[in-house]
């Protein structure tokens, strides 16, 4: 008797493209380097309020910073045209992954920074607002802010001045939704992305830095520091989750079948201990289809003792 303990798995590898990424090692350094290099814009590219820095954090070799010096507006930012086309595309996912901190102030001025997305007309969509309000003050909004064109929310997750954190982002421009994450932390799910009657579309994510006293007044000698920035499009599966049904044969040999979907490649893999799979089965691979219909296939080699375990893994067909 041949013995098969089928685990049947959805593996469905998600397909991403990078739009942008840098870890401003190849920025020059100094103040006002941030903008102008590689893309990127300022309102602000004389007072030293932003620059690229090579020491700033021993262990990162170059970062870019905003902040400090004594800018020229209340708001001052450094911008990136992204240009994203969802709709020529049909990928409506953005992800944008970045490393940065805030680094406190050393004076009774203590200031917001931003992570905001921007439409191709310029118009502000959403922000992720860094309040750095001094915690002790009655009624401080210290901590992350989500903003939606019209509204705060408090996240009621805080940051930590002087240490870099991981915020992750995902962003779906066809369903107007968003979610975000620190360090894997949620700071909140499939919420609304913009509240705005403007355009719903990618064009530029930007760093903000926000004086809470009127310029010239006064500023925080406060800082945004930014290690890395990754904006990427997910390519997902359009289809939902296939369902892979087993039967056995007069023989006791398994047959496995399932719903193949246009532009996937399937394949059926084995493996004895569910750590290695192998991909070594005789006519297991279900290549460039072209039209969505109901595959089977029967392991006519599976030997008799050991459990087999399986599982169907579903990939975007190459080009």
């Amino acid at each position: 008797m041949k013995y098969h303990l089928p685990l049947l798995l959805l593996s469905s590898l998600l397909h991403a493209d990078t739009l942008y990424e840098t870890d401003f090692d190849n920025f020059p350094t100094g103040k006002n380097q941030w903008a102008g290099t590689d893309g990127w814009i300022s309102n602000d590219t004389s007072s030293g309020a932003q620059a690229i820095d090579a020491d700033l954090i021993p262990a990162l070799l170059q970062t870019a910073s905003l902040g400090f010096n004594q800018p020229l507006a209340d708001l001052t930012f450094v911008a990136l045209n992204l240009g994203y086309d969802h709709l020529a595309t049909e990928n409506p996912i953005v992800e944008i992954d970045t490393i940065l901190g805030i680094e406190d102030s050393t004076t009774n001025r203590r200031d917001d920074f931003f992570l905001s997305i921007y439409n191709s007309d310029g118009n502000r969509l959403a922000s992720i607002r860094f309040d750095n309000q001094d915690p002790n003050v009655p009624g401080s909004q210290f901590g992350i802010w989500r903003e939606n064109g019209t509204n705060q929310f408090d996240t009621r997750l805080d940051f930590i001045p002087g240490t870099l954190f991981n915020l992750f982002i995902t962003l779906n421009l066809e369903t107007n939704t968003w979610s975000a994450d620190i360090g894997g932390n949620p700071l909140f799910e499939n919420s609304q992305f913009t509240n705005t009657a403007h355009p719903v579309n990618l064009g530029f994510v930007a760093f903000e830095w926000d004086l809470s006293a009127l310029f010239p007044l006064g500023h925080g000698d406060n800082f945004l520091v930014v290690a890395d920035l990754i904006v990427r499009s997910v390519v997902a599966d359009p289809n939902p989750p296939f369902v892979v049904t087993h039967a056995f044969d007069a023989s006791n040999d398994l047959t496995l079948s399932w719903p193949t979907s246009v532009g996937f490649d399937d394949q059926v893999q084995f493996s004895t201990d569910l750590e290695t799979w192998q991909n070594t089965l005789p006519n297991s691979t279900f290549d460039k289809v072209t039209s969505s219909s109901t595959v089977s296939f029967t392991d006519t080699s599976a030997p008799r003792g050991p459990h087999r375990f399986y599982r169907v893994w579903r990939r975007a067909t190459s080009n």
